[in-house]
């Protein structure tokens, strides 16, 4: 790849790496939970792999009860399904792992919606009413260390490094949570988002060749573990779609090349929604193009004066775009005058 196409990818490279760590690094600073208690064993379901314990803080006590669970869900929950699939192993004991999590953030995204003991109280009736006495007693212990990390994370101070920020978050975790815990809820988030910020290092560095950024990222993808390599593939697909059509494009490619390259890439289903979206694409841009056309002799009309300019203009975009469409062209209109006038 080279030229203006070349350069195009790298910069949605960069923006990527740099969006993907903002948001990493801003998720990871408001999960969690509580350094209430700890709990006294969690083991592993899978036969397979050994025990893994989650150990008890000294003296920290178990859970109280929950208060009654208010009848009507908040309105962000109305029509959903808690998520998780909560497990306890075949002694009892609690088996710790991202689902538990899920769980907890399925029910503390209603957060604002009603008081957070009203949203625990609901957890911990999910708890109950999927584990075992032990178990459950394990999952409440968890929760309210998570509720506690959540609360302890929104005063962290931001720090200007992300990399320093991420280490923050992390050394809050450890101190809150054993290490299993930590490992089940945060590892593989943890692990893409030091991903992702040490590839926008590399893409950053000005000082690199081509040869010697492609080494380096590389290198990178060799130690970052499979699924968060996946994850990132998943997520950047789309743009690196876009960034080859653009280099096919500038090389003359003809529809049915990039269909053949799209269907090759993706399959056919999702090259036939590309079409279609360009398809669509196209009419909007006709459209745009012959309003824009009939609105320049209007405003080169000498015969008119601007009030009746401004109603034929104006009878002009309601005849042609629905008010949504409108707005978008409105917007489109500032910021090409924000352009021209740079």
């Amino acid at each position: 790849m080279s030229g203006a196409p070349a350069r195009r990818a790298l910069g949605i490279a960069l923006v990527l790496g740099a969006a993907i760590a903002a948001v990493l690094v801003a998720r990871l600073g408001c999960t969690s939970s509580d350094s209430a208690p700890r709990v006294a064993a969690a083991r592993s379901v899978d036969s397979a792999a050994p025990a893994v314990p989650v150990v008890a803080r000294a003296g920290a006590p178990i859970a109280p009860s929950a208060p009654d669970v208010p009848t009507a869900l908040p309105a962000s929950l109305e029509g959903t399904e808690a998520d998780g699939d909560v497990r306890a192993d075949a002694g009892g004991h609690l088996v710790v792992d991202l689902e538990l999590r899920r769980l907890f953030d399925h029910f503390l995204s209603a957060s604002g919606e009603e008081p957070l003991e009203a949203l625990r109280a609901r957890i911990i009736a999910v708890l109950r009413a999927r584990l075992p006495a032990t178990a459950a007693a394990e999952a409440i212990a968890i929760l309210d260390q998570y509720l506690a990390y959540r609360e302890a994370a929104r005063s962290l101070v931001p720090a200007a490094d992300p990399v320093d920020g991420l280490d923050q978050v992390h050394g809050l975790r450890a101190r809150i949570f054993a290490a299993a815990v930590v490992q089940a809820f945060f590892a593989d988030e943890e692990a893409a988002t030091y991903a992702a910020l040490a590839r926008r290092a590399v893409l950053q560095d000005q000082t690199l060749s081509a040869a010697e950024r492609e080494r380096r990222l590389a290198e990178l993808d060799a130690r970052t573990p499979a699924s968060v390599r996946e994850a990132r593939a998943a997520a950047t697909a789309p743009i690196d779609e876009m960034a080859r059509e653009a280099v096919m494009r500038a090389r003359g490619a003809s529809a049915e090349q990039l269909t053949a390259a799209r269907t090759a890439a993706m399959g056919t289903e999702a090259a036939g929604r590309l079409a279609e979206l360009d398809r669509a694409h196209a009419a909007w841009d006709s459209r745009l193009a012959a309003f824009r056309a009939e609105r320049a002799q209007l405003l080169a009309d000498p015969a008119l004066d601007d009030a009746e300019r401004r109603r034929r203009i104006d009878d002009l975009l309601a005849r042609s775009f629905t008010e949504p469409e409108r707005i978008r062209i409105e917007a489109l209109d500032r910021i090409a005058a924000q352009a021209k006038n740079r």
